[in-house]
């Protein structure tokens, strides 16, 4: 497949165009609307989207690597097993959103508003939540290992069946989330409180 490499795509309207597998580079999208686009299996590396619409578009097993998603909208957006490794989102509007699967390890979503997403059973390795709000996010079963946390607002979180291993679990308000034994424990020992079987 060959990639359209370092084009500067400005002000395209692509409103409901199918993509199906196509491959771009080190591309620039500004101000283009992806509005209803649906991609499957194409890959976006190391592109830039800046001030895009991509509301209610579909992404199925496609990938966005280390791409920067800035002043954009994903309202209502749907990615299917896709992988975002190393993507940047920034004063994005992320929600509603639709995640099913995929890997999205090492995802910056710093300060974002991430409020109702469901991100059971994805990947979501060393990804940053910083200053993120949580409230109602679904990361059942999910794999957060090494994440950051860290001023996350995490109101009704379920975080039941999650790897939560590596991530500062002290400092964070833990009222109404929803978790299991082995977090508990371990929420507890981030506490310094000394365990006894």
């Amino acid at each position: 497949m060959a990639a359209t490499t370092d084009i500067r795509f400005t002000g395209e309207d692509w409103y409901g165009r199918d993509f199906g597998a196509e491959a771009f580079e080190r591309c620039v999208f500004v101000d283009c609307d992806f509005t209803e686009a649906t991609t499957a299996g194409a890959v976006f590396d190391r592109c830039e989207f800046l001030g895009v619409a991509l509301n209610s578009s579909v992404h199925t097993t496609s990938r966005f690597d280390n791409c920067v998603v800035r002043d954009s909208s994903l309202f209502g957006a749907t990615f299917r097993q896709c992988k975002l490794t190393g993507t940047q989102f920034r004063t994005t509007s992320l929600r509603p959103l639709t995640v099913q699967g995929g890997l999205w390890s090492w995802v910056n979503f710093f300060g974002a508003d991430l409020r109702g997403v469901d991100f059971g059973e994805v990947i979501l390795e060393e990804s940053d939540f910083g200053d993120t709000r949580l409230e109602k996010v679904s990361f059942r079963g999910a794999n957060l290992v090494n994440a950051t946390l860290r001023g996350a607002t995490i109101t009704g979180v379920d975080f039941t069946r999650a790897d939560l291993s590596g991530v500062q679990l002290a400092g964070l308000d833990w009222r109404g989330t929803r978790i299991d034994t082995q977090l508990a424990l371990q929420i507890a020992q981030a506490q310094g409180a000394t365990i006894e079987f």
